[in-house]
Formats: structure tokens, sequence, C-alpha cells
């Protein structure tokens, strides 16, 4: 079916999909693999019922928001509003077009297609056969990018990479010591928290590791904004499985790390060379296992100046995603191990929290390594989604003062879903 001309849709069918939009973002993080959805039933101009996905597992929005309606007899001839094709397949719960065509609807407004090769415009298919009128389009650019992680795994079978870094406006990760606490504001590193959230795991380098010592799970403050620490966001992914994913390929973890001291509640994985000696990985393996982080060896190659041993980045994100039911990655990072991942194409989208402050070039801790570019034309480009600022308002050295906050996608990088 193709989509709806945009002029056909009334000022109230955006603002119901408008709504069910921002149901649907109440999710955000909790529901993978699946999408977010949110639905809105609409009878004579005046919603008389609404839900949205929950989890994995958990009724679909549709079914949700014909389950809360208390009078089902008002459902037949009602409309619907969703942001996403009603599935029409069995997985954990039976096809939600079922409920809809049982019900009666007269009208089916959907935001965007599913793109699971499976449906992919058989929900849409199914409910015209049955005589329900479908409207298709509505904000669909936007929805599409609220469930980008969604259709880039279930098109790719490999999980969305989000890369993200955090800098000064001239480009440096740290300053020449190393230093790197902290750069940017409290409030950023707030944000920070709360992007994790929607993540099913975050990856990290041995390097990132042995400097910066982090914890690298959603974080709660103790009321200061400088001060972060140990414990936990409330209810994190409520009941779904966080993980923290460390690339070690010399299987270097410190044991009294703050990753191994914490890997009892929050579950670990370290990824390390097939080539590490009989000797190191039996010891220090048995010692990690017994601190429930899984030990994953991968294939590794050496590195264009033999210094440093690598990692096969796609056998990774293959094992995260067909072992774990990883379907994205937050990428928090030293600057060569963000390289590899860009040189391998495997970033989809970047976040960038630049701070007004200038390191200079004492500093060698740049944003990235080496990607060797002589000319201009031979950049690697990247598309700015959203640009904004963040206020921080504090005491001291600290107050009044405003990071930026850059999405951006890579160039050539959009989900091949998102391409018409």
């Amino acid at each position: 079916m193709r989509d709806t001309n945009i002029n056909e849709f009334t000022e109230n069918d955006k603002k119901y999909m408008r709504i069910a939009i921002n149901l649907a973002q109440k999710a955000k993080g909790y529901t993978s693999p699946n999408p977010v959805v949110g639905a809105i039933i609409v009878r004579d101009g005046i919603i008389i019922s609404k839900g949205y996905h929950k989890k994995a597992g958990c009724a679909h929005a549709e079914i949700e928001a014909i389950n809360a309606c208390s009078n089902k007899a008002a459902l037949k001839g009602s409309r619907m509003y969703v942001t996403l094709e009603p599935c029409s397949i069995y997985g954990k719960t039976p096809p939600c077009v079922d409920a809809i065509i049982k019900h009666g609807f007269a009208e089916i407004v959907i935001g965007s297609t599913d793109f699971n090769p499976r449906i992919n415009g058989k929900g849409i298919e199914a409910l015209q056969k049955a005589g329900i009128k479908v409207r298709a389009g509505l904000f669909r650019e936007e929805i599409k990018r609220q469930n980008e992680i969604f259709f880039k795994h279930i098109t790719a079978a490999s999980p969305f990479i989000c890369c993200k870094i955090a800098s000064s406006i001239d480009g440096k990760i740290a300053a020449k010591s190393s230093d790197s606490k902290w750069i940017t504001s409290g409030q950023s590193r707030k944000i920070v928290q709360k992007i994790r959230q929607e993540y099913d795991c975050v990856v990290t380098g041995i390097n990132t590791i042995l400097i910066d010592d982090p914890f690298l799970y959603p974080r709660k403050t103790s009321g200061n904004e400088e001060d972060f620490g140990s414990a936990m966001l409330p209810d994190i992914r409520k009941g779904k499985q966080f993980y923290r994913v460390v690339l070690d390929s010399g299987l270097k973890l410190p044991f009294d790390s703050n990753i191994a001291s914490t890997a009892n509640f929050v579950k670990t994985i370290v990824f390390t060379s097939n080539k590490i000696s009989k000797d190191d990985f039996g010891h220090r393996a048995g010692y990690l296992s017994c601190k429930n982080i899984d030990i994953v060896k991968v294939n590794s190659y050496q590195s264009e100046n033999k210094k440093t041993l690598l990692l096969d980045l796609k056998e990774i994100l293959g094992k995260l995603y067909s072992d774990y039911t990883i379907t994205s990655a937050l990428l928090e990072s030293g600057p060569a191990l963000v390289t590899e991942f860009l040189k391998n194409n495997l970033i989809d989208k970047f976040i960038f929290f630049l701070a007004p402050k200038i390191i200079g070039g004492d500093s060698n801790f740049n944003m990235f390594s080496s990607l060797n570019i002589g000319k201009i034309d031979d950049v690697l480009r990247i598309n700015f989604e959203t640009v904004k600022k963040i206020k921080t308002i504090g005491s001291g050295k600290g107050s009044a003062y405003t990071d930026i906050i850059i999405v951006a996608y890579p160039s050539g990088r959009d989900i091949k879903c998102l391409q018409e």
C-alpha cells in the first residue's frame, strides 16, 4: 500500500497521532527486541481509550488500547491511530489485526509500515480485506526514527550502534595528562544516564577501563550534579537485561575494577583474543568468570602499526545479536576503538556532547584516531539531525555555562529501511 497523501490527513489526525507517538516514547528502551508503539482509539471526536507496548512479551499497543476501553461496544465503528502497522503474525502474542477485525473498527490510521520482513504490509492488507479503511504514512519519518533500533536489527540482523562522545569545543576528550573529569557538565552526564537506558548494552575498550575505571551502567546522582554514585537508576529498563561489553584483547581487566566489582548485579561480557596464551587465559578467565563475567574468545588481527591486537568487531556484534539478543549498543570508548568502528562502517548514529572549553594542541586525546585522510574531498561526512543547548546552573567554577548536544548520522549509513 502506498502512503496516503499528507494533505488527506486532518489537524485532528495529526493531533491524535502525536499523542500516540508520545505514548510510544514512554517505553523507549524497555521493549527490545520489539519496537515502541502507541495507539489511540477515537469515537465521535473523543478519545475513548489509549495504550502502548510496555515491554517484550506484554500486549501490543493496539491490544492495550482495546483492553483499556471499558465499553467494548463503543469500539465498533471507531477509529484507531497506531504508530506502527498492526502485526499479522503469531509471536509471543496473537496477531493484532485479528482483534481489530473482531471488534469492528471502521478505520485505522497508521504512522509507518512495519519493515519486519514477516509483516511489511501484510497487516494492512489483512485489514483492508476485512473491509476496514486504512490510511498510512502520518509522521512516517519521525516514527521510523523513533524505531531506528528495531528497523536496523530486524532488517540487518545486527545491533544498532550509537556512538556517544563528550569533548571540549576543540574536539579533545582529555587534557595532556589524560585527565577527563569533567569536560562536560553534570547536567549533560545526567542525560547520558538516561540515554544508556535506551540501549541494550554499553560497549567500551580496555583502555577506558584502565584509565577511567568507570561503572558504565545507568546511575543516579546523590543530588549534587557533579557527584555520580554507584547506585543504579531505579527500575533500570523495567526488568530488561542491561549488559556491559568490554573489548579486551589481552584480558587485562583488573580484578578490583568497578566493572568487575559490580558484575554480580550488572551482566558483563568481556571479548578477548583467540590468540591469548592458555596460561594467561586460564587463570584470569577463571577468576573473572566467578564474578559472573562471560569471557568470549573471538578472532583477532594486528593493527596497521603492529602494536595493537584488534578484535573482529563484526564477529563480536554477531555474537551479541545471536547469543545475547542484544539489538542496540551505546559505544562509550576512547578514540582508538571508536575509530575502528568508524573504519568498519559500523556506527549508525552519533551523539556529541560539546563543552564550551578549549584544551588546545598540547593534548593528543582527540575524538578520533588517524583515518589517513589527506584531502577534504575524502573526509567522512555526517548529517546533523538536532543541535541544542543545555544550561547548567550551579555554583563556583561550573556555574551558568552551556553544553551543546548534537545528534548526527553518518552520510550513507542511514538504515536501509529508512530509505525510499
